[in-house]
């Protein structure tokens, strides 16, 4: 019977894939951009006689009173398409987590993935090949057989025990579908949906058996696997409440929407601006928002790369797993805490707390710290502070056996400022060491050697002021006054025509840019919305970015702004 089972569902998958891309032919959004490079969306019998996507119910989204332009005499801005968007491998596991119970998560790092922009969640970067599809077919069957084995699963999928009767089908179809779809199903899918089931009888499963096979073919469908917002003929025009749900509930829970969000959907109750506020409050105060926490600060500020990145065991023996690990937790709770209790963005590179446990306090010169849990410590020195003090964030930022004052201050003009540094120009010629052992030598002075090559001073200006004012603290964030070779180090250095030095320094600086908080508002942006920002973007986020500084500058009043905004809120045309 699984023979016949998988069989009659890749049949229907295959199907659903073609309906769905002539579908969206004949609205004219498929291109490279909104399928990447696959050859599109994986599509089960859900595509089938009803057409993908769409709207269900009667929910409806309010047209978005958020930042609108500051110039009165601007042109309306386009607040650009959502496209279609698959989920990644973190969605996609949190996914089938909240909707179906099962604590299996089948999406590892041999799915398919992609990043752009810094994040793994935009959708011009995530397509579907052959493999791909390989892979949602079986995932889908192994969380379908993991449900229905569970006692305590199986019951919220075979809701009514009345076998081949049409009413207790279509009730299965309609309950599952809900929250597979993340919408209510039209009747024409409920239809086809109820033939799965029925075709699954006729090959000889039972009632159970066969409302598993439904299970398996919504979890195998494009409605599940993409994110669709289908053109409707306006150039602009507000999402529908289910299609907000869920652009809600990925931005915050990298997941599909709760009960409450679809109750709130079916109500009418996410039209007005109280509405969406109400859902950020409730969804950042849940547990589920630690997921907002490790994907958007995981990849903007580094944190997930840290317990992987390479440390040259010899040049630094103290450095370990465990220690790795709490230095990466250590700046997810960093960001928790400006998040959770609304401390100001303006403190981000000055608070003086860290978290530490015993393995990871040396590092910060901390003694007395026991136990193998994270706590809250205040700083009471004034070497280090701020996110740019973190022994997570030095590390990451250094070679494996050295710090390197390039690659710390690339991270920060890209990272803290979003300007992207020039490519280098061809044949760059190696630092000259003279004989000098890089390790241990003053790196300071090697790279100045390098940097009197005017080929190479102009770009390096740009970025190593803020690395060489770091270089007290070494590749793995240890406070330091002498290099290897016992060498002063000098922290005094020079950018456009000012004077700084330390981390003192390089926090004024940074923080007093404008592009600080301009830089902070574009990754949210592109984060919360999931792609590429386009040309009438930029007003956009000047809008939410300009509404955020009229009061207190905290990371829920940002995330607030960006969802009541009118790009989040609505859907325009082509871009």
């Amino acid at each position: 019977m699984r023979d016949v089972a998988r069989g009659f569902g890749k049949a229907e998958l295959f199907l659903g894939i073609a309906v769905l891309l002539g579908t969206l032919s004949c609205t004219g959004i498929v291109d490279s951009k909104s399928t990447g490079s696959g050859p599109g969306g994986a599509a089960g019998p859900g595509a089938v006689g009803a057409g993908p996507g769409g709207t269900g119910g009667p929910g409806t989204g309010g047209p978005g009173t958020g930042p609108t332009s500051t110039d009165p005499n601007a042109p309306p801005v386009n607040p650009g398409r959502g496209e279609m968007h698959r989920l990644n491998s973190g969605e996609y596991n949190n996914s089938v987590a909240d909707v179906t119970g099962t604590t299996l998560a089948p999406a590892n790092a041999n799915w398919r993935g992609g990043e752009i922009e810094g994040f793994d969640n935009v959708a011009s970067v995530l397509g579907v090949d052959q493999t791909q599809y390989s892979l949602y077919l079986d995932a889908a069957e192994q969380i379908a057989n993991d449900v229905f084995a569970s006692a305590t699963l199986k019951p919220k999928f075979l809701t009514c025990a009345t076998t081949d009767d049409a009413a207790c089908v279509s009730d299965i179809v309609s309950k599952a579908g809900l929250h597979v779809f993340r919408r209510p199903l039209r009747t024409a899918e409920i239809a086809t949906y109820s033939k799965v089931y029925t075709a699954a009888r006729t090959a000889g499963l039972d009632h159970a058996g066969a409302a598993k096979t439904v299970l398996w073919s919504l979890l195998s469908s494009a409605e599940f696997l993409y994110r669709i917002e289908l053109p409707k003929g306006a150039v602009k025009r507000p999402l529908d409440g289910y299609e907000l749900a869920s652009r809600l509930s990925y931005f915050l829970w990298s997941s599909a929407p709760d009960d409450t969000l679809l109750t709130s959907a079916s109500n009418n109750a996410l039209t007005k601006d109280a509405d969406v506020q109400a859902q950020v409050d409730r969804m950042l105060t849940d547990g589920k928002s630690a997921r907002f926490i490790e994907s958007f600060a995981g990849q903007w500020l580094g944190a997930r790369k840290v317990a992987s990145h390479a440390v040259a065991p010899d040049r630094f023996p103290n450095w370990k797993p465990d220690v790795a690990n709490a230095a990466m937790n250590e700046m997810y709770l960093y960001f928790q805490e400006f998040l959770q209790k609304d401390t100001p963005w303006s403190q981000f590179l000055k608070a003086d707390f860290n978290y530490v446990n015993a393995s990871l306090a040396p590092f910060y010169g901390m003694q007395n710290v026991t136990g193998a849990n994270l706590t809250r410590v205040t700083n009471t020195t004034d070497q280090r502070y701020g996110f740019m003090g973190l022994v997570g964030f030095l590390t990451l930022s250094s070679m494996d056996r050295r710090t390197s004052p390039t690659l710390r201050g690339k991270w920060v003009l890209g990272n803290m400022l979003c300007q992207e540094a020039p490519p280098p120009p061809a044949n760059v010629p190696k630092l000259d060491l003279q004989g000098k052992d890089l390790d241990k030598g003053n790196v300071r002075e090697i790279l100045e050697a390098h940097r009197v090559n005017p080929t190479c001073a102009g770009c390096h200006g740009m970025f190593d002021p803020f690395g060489l004012a770091l270089e007290n603290f070494d590749a793995v964030g240890q406070y330091r006054t002498t290099y290897g070779d016992m060498s002063a180090i000098n922290v005094s250095t020079t950018l456009n025509g000012t004077t700084f030095a330390g981390l003192d320094g390089a926090t004024d600086i940074v923080s007093k840019d404008p592009a600080f908080n301009s830089c902070f508002a574009k990754k949210l942006y592109i984060y919360g919305l999931g792609r590429s920002p386009v040309s009438d973007d930029a007003g956009w986020v000047k809008d939410v970015e300009k509404q955020w500084e009229t009061g207190n500058q905290t990371i829920h009043r940002l995330i607030s702004g960006l969802a009541l905004s009118v790009p989040f809120r609505n859907s325009g045309d082509v871009k």
